[in-house]
C-alpha cells in the first residue's frame, strides 16, 4: 500500500509537465489547478520532495512554472525556490528550456514581481544547451535523438528516427493534455489507471506506440454544425498497438466508440439530421472496460463542454485484437458446410465423368446424385427456357426489376443511417421528388405479395379445373414449408457463428454481435414464421419479417381460392370483403395510434431499423400487409377468367386501363415525397387515407401491368419485362432476399471513415451491394437451395401423388429452378 501511495503521489506532480504543452491563452485554468494540486500534498510530503539533494524533477520544476504564472508570491514558489536555485545540472536541460521560454513569452506575468535571482537560475541551466540542440537540428547532427526520454543510459543509442520530430511534436501540441491526465487519475480501475499513466508517460517522452494511440483517436471535431456526427479516428492504427513491459503493464490498443449525447429541447420533435447525439473515437489501453472508458471520456468532456454531456460506451462498442473464439456451434457449422461442400465436389466430379464417358442414362440413384453437383443446378439456373402457355414469362422481369431496387433501398438505408460527412445530405435527396422511387422500399415489397398470391392462385385454379376441386391443399402447404425453409436456416446459422467473425472495423462489433444476439434469442420464431408477431424486439435478420407474413398469407389463400372455384357468385363476393377489411385495418390501425402514412426513411430514426418504433409495431404487420396479397388474388381470378373465356379487350378498355394504371403508379411512386417537405404535416384523416389507398391504387396499376402482359397487350413494358436476360436473375430472387443483410451489416461495420453523400456515390454503393448480393444468392443457390429442390421433386414423383397439372409440370420443369421465388406453387410437386 506504501509502494502505491507513493506511485501515486509521484504521478500528481509529474503530471504537471502537461503545463509546458499548453498555449497561453489556456494557462489560467492550468495554474488554477496546479496550485490546487500542490495544496493538497501534506507539508510533510512537500518538505520530502524538497530534501532531494543536487536533483529536481521535471514535475516540480513545472509546476513552478504554473505558480509563476499564478503569482509570484505564492506559497509553492517559496517552497521550491531553494530547491531551483541549489539544484545541478541534472534537471533535465529541455524541460528547463521550454520551462524559460515559457516564461519569457508569457505576456501576462509581471516580470517586475518576479524573483530576478530565480529567473537567472533558470536560464543558467539551460546556458548552452540549447545552443547545442539548435545547431544539431541545423547540420543535421545524426547524434540528436528527439526521441531520447532523458534517461542516460538511453541517450543517443537511436541514431535515426523514421518520423519527424517536427511530426511527433505537433501531435502532441494538438491535445489537452492536462484533461486526459485528470481523467486517467479519475479511472478507478488499477489496471487500467497504470496503463493510462503509462501511456501519458510514453506521450510526454514522444514514444511511438504512444504517439500512435493518441494519433489514431478522434480529435477536435470538424464539421460539426455541418451534421458530421460520426469522428472514428483511426481503427487499424490503434488496434495494432502493442508495447509489451517486462513488468506487466504492457499496453495493447483498443477501439472504442462512444456515444456522445447532450441535451435537446423536448418542445419540438425534429426528424431530420442525427440528433443530439456524436460518436467519438477513442483509442485506449485493452485493460480498460467499457466503463473506465465512459468515466474517462466524460471527465476529458468536463474541462472543454461541462457536464452537460451524458457518454454511453457498452462492451459492443470496445475492439481489440483476440485469439479467435470458436463455440461448438461454430464447429457444428462449419462441419455442415465441409460436408455440403464434400458432397458437391464428388457429385460434380461423377456428372463431369458422366458427361466425358456418355453414361446419360436416367435414373432415380443417377438424379439423386446429380442434384448437388455445381454443372447441374447451374444449367438449371442460366437456363432462359421457359413455358408460354400460361402467358406467365413477364413474372420473371417483374421479380428481378422489383428485387434490384429492394436491395438498392436497403444500400441506401445502411448508408444514410451509417457514417456519412454531411447528414444534411441525405435529407436533401430524401426532399427531392424525383429521387421518391428510392424511398419506396415498401411499394417494392408489397410487389413481391402480390406476385407470390397471383402464382399460388392463378396454378391452383388451374388444379381446380383439371381436378373437378379434389384436392389436397395440405401437401402443398407442408412441401412448401420444407422447401424454403433450408436455406433459410443456413443463413440464420451463419449470423448465429462465423458472421461476427468474418471481420473488423469501427462498427463491426456494434452491429454483428448485436445482430447475433438477436439471432441466438429468436431464431426459433424465425423459422416458425411467426417473428414478425413474437419477439420483435429482437428480430433476426431485418428483412425477415417479410417471410412470415408470406407464410401465413400463403397458408390462408387457399380459403379463398377455392372458394373462388366452387362458389361463382359467393367466392368473389367474400374475396371482396376480405379486401375491405385489409383496407379498413391499417387505416383503423393509423389513424388510432397517429401513425405514419407509410415508412419514411429518416436516418435520425433509422440507427437500428430493428427498434424503429412504426417498423416493428406496424410495418411488419401481416394485418398491415394485406392490401397487395389480396389484389394479387384479384388479379390471378381476374385472369383466369379472361384466359378461360378467351376475352379480347377492345383499343378503348385498352388504353383506358393503361391510362389509369400509369397515373396510379406515378403517382404512388412519387407522392411519398410530400410527407419528407418540412412544409406539409399531414393529418391523422390523411395518413389513415393514404396507407391503404396507395396499396391499392399500386395493386391495380401492377394488376393491368401482369394482366395485359400475359394477355398479349404488354406493349413496349411486356417486351422489357419479358427479356431473357431477367429469367436467370429471377432464380436467384430469393437466395438474395436472405443474403442481403449480409452484405449491408458487413458494409456498415467495416466502414473505416464517413462517406460523402451524393446521388451519385449513393448509386455507385448501391450498385455494388446489388452485384455482390446476387454473387452471394448464387452462391447459397448452387450450395443448398438447388440441390435441395431437386431431391424433393425426385421424391415427390417417387412418393406423393402428382398435384399439379401437365401444364403447370411444363413449366417446372422449363424454369426447373428452386429459389425464383419461394412463392412459386409449381415447384411443389
Amino acid at each position: 500500500m506504501q509502494k502505491q501511495s507513493q506511485f501515486k503521489r509521484q504521478y500528481s506532480v509529474d503530471r504537471i509537465r502537461v503545463c509546458v504543452e499548453w498555449s497561453p491563452s489556456k494557462y489560467g485554468r492550468i495554474f488554477h489547478w496546479a496550485k490546487a494540486r500542490s495544496r493538497q500534498l501534506s507539508v510533510t510530503q512537500r518538505r520530502a520532495r524538497t530534501s532531494r539533494p543536487a536533483m529536481v524533477s521535471p514535475g516540480v520544476i513545472l509546476a513552478l512554472a504554473c505558480a509563476l504564472a499564478a503569482a509570484a508570491d505564492d506559497q509553492t514558489l517559496k517552497e521550491y525556490k531553494h530547491s531551483i536555485l541549489n539544484s545541478t545540472s541534472n534537471v533535465d536541460k529541455r524541460v528547463i528550456q521550454r520551462l524559460s521560454s515559457l516564461i519569457e513569452s508569457n505576456k501576462t506575468i509581471d516580470v517586475d514581481n518576479i524573483d530576478k535571482k530565480l529567473v537567472a537560475r533558470l536560464r543558467s541551466l539551460v546556458n548552452g544547451t540549447v545552443e547545442r540542440e539548435v545547431l544539431a537540428r541545423l547540420r543535421g547532427d545524426k547524434n540528436y535523438n528527439a526521441y531520447d526520454d532523458g534517461v542516460p543510459e538511453t541517450r543517443g543509442k537511436i541514431a535515426t528516427v523514421e518520423e519527424s520530430p517536427a511530426y511527433a511534436s505537433s501531435v502532441v501540441l494538438a491535445s489537452d493534455l492536462l484533461s486526459l491526465t485528470s481523467a486517467v487519475a479519475g479511472v478507478q480501475e488499477s489496471v487500467c489507471r497504470e496503463q493510462g499513466y503509462r501511456f501519458l508517460d510514453g506521450l510526454l517522452l514522444n514514444k511511438r506506440w504512444a504517439l500512435r494511440m493518441f494519433d489514431a483517436s478522434a480529435k477536435s471535431p470538424q464539421g460539426l454544425l455541418f451534421g458530421s456526427s460520426f469522428h472514428l479516428g483511426n481503427f487499424d492504427e490503434c488496434v495494432t498497438i502493442d508495447d509489451p513491459s517486462d513488468e506487466g503493464l504492457g499496453v495493447e490498443g483498443q477501439y472504442c466508440l462512444a456515444t456522445i449525447k447532450w441535451p435537446q429541447a423536448e418542445n419540438k420533435k425534429v426528424r431530420t439530421g442525427r440528433g443530439g447525439s456524436l460518436r467519438w473515437a477513442v483509442c485506449v489501453p485493452s485493460a480498460c472496460s467499457a466503463h473506465a472508458v465512459a468515466r474517462f471520456v466524460s471527465d476529458v468532456l468536463a474541462y472543454t463542454v461541462g457536464n452537460t454531456t451524458t457518454v454511453v460506451v457498452g462492451e459492443s462498442d470496445c475492439y481489440s485484437r483476440r485469439p479467435l473464439s470458436v463455440t461448438t456451434l461454430d464447429v457444428g457449422y462449419l462441419s455442415l458446410i465441409l460436408l455440403f461442400a464434400s458432397i458437391l465436389l464428388l457429385s460434380t466430379t461423377y456428372e463431369a465423368f458422366s458427361l466425358y464417358l456418355g453414361l446419360g442414362k436416367h435414373s432415380v440413384t443417377r438424379d439423386l446424385i446429380v442434384s448437388f453437383s455445381i454443372i447441374n443446378n447451374m444449367k438449371k439456373i442460366l437456363s432462359t427456357k421457359q413455358n408460354n402457355s400460361l402467358g406467365l414469362d413477364c413474372i420473371a422481369g417483374i421479380k428481378t426489376l422489383a428485387m434490384i431496387f429492394i436491395v438498392a433501398g436497403h444500400a441506401c438505408l445502411f448508408i444514410a443511417t451509417g457514417p456519412v460527412m454531411d447528414a444534411e445530405a441525405w435529407d436533401r435527396l430524401v426532399r427531392h421528388p424525383a429521387n421518391a422511387f428510392m424511398l419506396n422500399n415498401a411499394l417494392l415489397v408489397d410487389t413481391f405479395l402480390m406476385l407470390s398470391a397471383f402464382l399460388f392462385c392463378r396454378l391452383l385454379l388451374i388444379e381446380l379445373d383439371k381436378r373437378r376441386g379434389r384436392l389436397n391443399i395440405l401437401p402443398i402447404l407442408v412441401f412448401r414449408y420444407i422447401r424454403v425453409t433450408p436455406a433459410y436456416m443456413v443463413v440464420i446459422l451463419f449470423y448465429m457463428t462465423w458472421l461476427p467473425k468474418l471481420g473488423e472495423g469501427p462498427l463491426w462489433e456494434d452491429r454483428m454481435s448485436l445482430e447475433q444476439q438477436r439471432c441466438m434469442k429468436s431464431w426459433w420464431a424465425n423459422i416458425l414464421y411467426v417473428n414478425n408477431y413474437v419477439n420483435t424486439d429482437q428480430l433476426c435478420m431485418f428483412q425477415s419479417w417479410y417471410l412470415s407474413v408470406d407464410t401465413q398469407l400463403f397458408f390462408l389463400a387457399p380459403v379463398f381460392i377455392y372458394s373462388l372455384w366452387h362458389w361463382r357468385r359467393l367466392g368473389p363476393l367474400l374475396l371482396g370483403v376480405g379486401t375491405f377489411f385489409s383496407l379498413l385495418v391499417p387505416a383503423a390501425v393509423t389513424y388510432r395510434d397517429r401513425l405514419d402514412p407509410t415508412l419514411l426513411f429518416y436516418a435520425k430514426e433509422f440507427s437500428d431499423i430493428v427498434l424503429n418504433p412504426y417498423f416493428k409495431d406496424a410495418y411488419i404487420k401481416t394485418h398491415m400487409k394485406m392490401t397487395p396479397y389480396f389484389m394479387g388474388l384479384i388479379t390471378a381470378y381476374v385472369l383466369h377468367r379472361i384466359q378461360s373465356e378467351n376475352y379480347q379487350f377492345s383499343k378503348t378498355l385498352k388504353a383506358f386501363a393503361w391510362t389509369t394504371s400509369l397515373i396510379l403508379g406515378t403517382v404512388t411512386t412519387f407522392s411519398v415525397s410530400v410527407f419528407y417537405q418540412p412544409w406539409y404535416q399531414p393529418s391523422t384523416v390523411e395518413a389513415a387515407a393514404y396507407i391503404s389507398l396507395h396499396k391499392l391504387a399500386w395493386g391495380i396499376a401492377n394488376g393491368w401491368l401482369i394482366i395485359a402482359c400475359a394477355t398479349g397487350n404488354g406493349g413496349i413494358f411486356g417486351k422489357l419485362l419479358t427479356y431473357k436476360f431477367w429469367v436467370p436473375l429471377s432464380r436467384l430472387t430469393y437466395c438474395a432476399y436472405l443474403v442481403n443483410g449480409i452484405v449491408e451489416l458487413y458494409y456498415v461495420g467495416q466502414l473505416r471513415h464517413p462517406l460523402h453523400i451524393t446521388f451519385f456515390t449513393v448509386a455507385a454503393n448501391a450498385t455494388a451491394h446489388i452485384t455482390l448480393t446476387f454473387f452471394l444468392a448464387l452462391l447459397l443457390c448452387l450450395t443448398f437451395e438447388s440441390p435441395i429442390h431437386g431431391i424433393e421433386k425426385i421424391l415427390l414423383r417417387i412418393f406423393a401423388r402428382p398435384v399439379l397439372s401437365d401444364n403447370a409440370r411444363k413449366t417446372e420443369e422449363s424454369e426447373s429452378s428452386p429459389s425464383s421465388s419461394q412463392t412459386k406453387l409449381e415447384s411443389t410437386s
